[in-house]
């Protein structure tokens, strides 16, 4: 996990194949969906997710707990957020598939008035030392900048391994501009924000221990009027990315057209989605 988060970047997300969600309300509460993805490279697969939101309000955008599970594929997905007061939340994520747990992670966080701190805990035991344990700080230095840092811990496999990353954050009304740093590579992120409609960034990564890295260009352009999103974007190893939504205001369904095409590779994905709901 980053030391720091940065908002959207604008960076396109794409897929490959048909895919069909559908939403369904069910209480006020309770929330189910039903999700069909077909492709010509893989097995088409069904899978069926139920989210619940608990009552407690700390805010106007926030109610807890949340559960959200999901099962399909023979995997079942699960993930539970509760915030016991505003200062402290509490997360677990559990993957199980062939009736074993292959992930579980959980994290405890506390955010005070000008810092934050959370310990996380992947696939990790106290009674028998094993698992990764990676505890994170970042302090507010000023009204726009944070500075921080991230310690990994791994222990299993006859083997003992520590990380230690450090980073920074920069934030004003329109733009974030993020650096971290640490054994394992590098990582750079700038974002800024034009107006309502236009918001573009720009990363670079560097993975020491393959010893490759890739800077990506990123934007995104919403139309009110068209109720239409594009998000395009290309990177150093010459991948062309764009995504587009489309929802109709008279009807809860959104059209999604996909596409990546790697000139590099001589490669080239193409997707189209339909959610409704």
């Amino acid at each position: 996990k980053a030391v720091v988060s940065t908002q959207s970047t604008g960076i396109a997300t794409p897929f490959e194949g048909c895919r069909f969600t559908w939403n369904k309300l069910i209480t006020e509460r309770f929330t189910a969906s039903h999700t069909v993805n077909m492709s010509s490279f893989k097995p088409a697969n069904y899978k069926f997710g139920a989210t619940y939101v608990g009552g407690k309000k700390l805010g106007p955008n926030e109610q807890y707990p949340i559960l959200i599970s999901e099962y399909g594929g023979g995997m079942v997905q699960f993930q539970g957020i509760h915030s016991f007061t505003k200062e402290i939340q509490a997360k677990a994520v559990i993957h199980a598939s062939d009736k074993t747990f292959s992930m579980y992670q959980g994290d405890i966080g506390y955010k005070g008035d000008d810092f934050s701190m959370q310990l996380t805990g992947v696939n990790a035991s106290v009674i028998n030392p094993q698992g990764i344990w990676v505890g994170h700080y970042m302090q507010r230095v000023t009204k726009t900048l944070s500075l921080g840092g991230e310690l990994m811990f791994q222990h299993g496999m006859g083997a003992r391994n520590a990380a230690l990353t450090l980073g920074g954050r920069y934030r004003n009304n329109n733009s974030e501009f993020v650096v971290k740093a640490g054994e394992q590579g590098t990582h750079l992120c700038y974002y800024h924000k034009g107006n309502e409609q236009v918001a573009c960034g720009v990363e670079f990564e560097y993975v020491k221990q393959i010893g490759e890295s890739v800077t990506t260009f990123g934007y995104s352009v919403d139309l009110p009027k068209g109720m239409s999103q594009f998000k395009g974007s290309i990177d150093s190893d010459w991948s062309v990315t764009g995504v587009l939504e489309k929802r109709f205001e008279a009807l809860p369904f959104c059209f999604t057209l996909s596409g990546l095409l790697n000139h590099k590779k001589n490669q080239a994905k193409f997707g189209i989605g339909f959610t409704i709901g």
